[in-house]
């Protein structure tokens, strides 16, 4: 953190506000330390302080953008064209460290059901549709209750089960969007089973086209785009298929400028379940590691996401599952304004900037023997008295931490 005291008729947008002159509480301020997002934000310091202090090393325009929209008010379902009225509000009922054990059990069950289904597809059975769902369910009513605990197991990669993996992430990634726009249950099961589902046809392709490190020819790409046609295959061939999920397989590669494929289709014309599942797939993509790709954090993933909305994907949605996951989503590895270092346990629903996190190396990097939580809402300031914050991201792996050890 480099501090520098600021005259107040010298503020200008974008710049991040560490400190006032004067107590937080005796201002209407609801963070301790801001970006300033617009001349509103100014017009109000000046009425509150004669001076503050702003930190130059957070002047970054893309992580503006994204406190902007993490701090400011949620925009409903109804905004975003196709998109079914919001119909619940979900509340967090448990905590992350209870429902973590219940989520694990899912995970199982959810995993187990993936390897199945691929197994019947390759031998030319059909996929035990009752049996899904049952485990969709099991997974949707934990997401429900509190949709930190499975976004921690999302951060469990393999890189030898990729495809597995992908599918069950962009499952549970698409239900923590549907949650956090207030879909129903019903509609987040249609939204389930697709994502788990959308990529079903790559068992039907050859497995060194699918694992080749390098890039694929022409025709390697032409054959790999015939998965989307496998998949609505399989899908239609399964009596009680709901379709919005064969819809998800069948459109989740179109883009919002018409680049996609297997129909070109833009904008609005793609279906809204299938524009959120096409969302979830580039972004567990993007956060895993792959044969041709290593993986980037998620902050740095969202980021990326910002930066194609409105022209591979919708802006809308990437704002509403920005606001879904937060700035630094739950599972991210991140260093405090101390040097200590530690990954997100949980959100705050309400001040996304400040979560919590469970602290896994000191200031010195050095492990703890045993991992202490810091709530950033009810922790504001250091042992020094000064402002404790997040002030960076780590890619995954970094500091020789794995998650397999630390996450759960």
């Amino acid at each position: 953190m480099i501090e520098q005291k600021t005259d107040i008729n010298d503020l200008r947008i974008g710049m991040y506000v560490s400190r006032l002159d004067r107590a937080w509480v005796d201002t209407p301020f609801m963070f301790q330390g801001f970006y300033i997002h617009d001349d509103e934000d100014i017009i109000a310091l000046r009425k509150h302080c004669r001076f503050v202090y702003t930190d130059s090393t957070k002047e970054n325009i893309a992580d503006h953008k994204m406190q902007t929209l993490v701090s400011t008010k949620q925009s409903t379902s109804n905004s975003i064209a196709g998109l079914p009225a919001r119909k619940v509000h979900y509340e967090d009922t448990t905590a992350v460290e209870d429902e973590i054990v219940i989520a694990r059990e899912c995970h199982a069950d959810l995993n187990q059901t993936v390897e199945s289904m691929a197994a019947d597809v390759k031998s030319g059975n059909k996929i035990d549709l009752n049996k899904t769902k049952k485990t969709v369910n099991n997974m949707i009513d934990s997401i429900a209750r509190n949709p930190d605990a499975f976004m921690w197991l999302t951060k469990l990669k393999d890189t030898d089960s990729y495809t597995y993996r992908h599918a069950m992430d962009s499952s549970i990634l698409a239900v923590s969007l549907g949650r956090h726009l207030g879909l129903s249950k019903s509609e987040l099961k249609d939204l389930a089973i697709g994502s788990l589902l959308f990529d079903i046809g790559k068992v039907k392709l050859p497995a060194n086209i699918l694992n080749k490190p390098g890039r694929l020819t022409d025709e390697e790409f032409a054959l790999v785009r015939k998965h989307v046609d496998f998949s609505v295959e399989i899908m239609k061939g399964i009596k009680g298929m709901p379709a919005r999920a064969i819809e998800i397989a069948q459109f989740h590669h179109e883009r919002h400028n018409g680049n996609g494929y297997p129909q070109g289709l833009k904008g609005t014309e793609i279906p809204v379940f299938a524009r959120i599942a096409a969302i979830v797939d580039c972004y567990d993509a993007i956060t895993s590691d792959r044969t041709y790709n290593r993986a980037i954090s998620s902050h740095e993933a969202i980021k990326q996401l910002y930066e194609w909305g409105n022209v591979d994907f919708q802006i809308e949605l990437i704002e509403q599952f920005i606001q879904c996951l937060g700035i630094y989503p739950t599972g991210s590895l991140v260093e405090l304004s101390t040097g200590q270092v530690g990954v997100i346990l949980s959100q705050n629903r309400v001040r996304r900037l400040r979560p919590k996190v469970m602290l896994i190396l000191d200031e010195h990097k050095v492990a703890y023997e045993s991992f202490p939580v810091v709530d950033l809402v009810l922790e504001m300031e250091d042992k020094h008295g000064n402002a404790l914050d997040i002030v960076a991201t780590h890619e995954p792996g970094a500091f020789g931490i794995d998650p397999k050890t630390f996450y759960l």
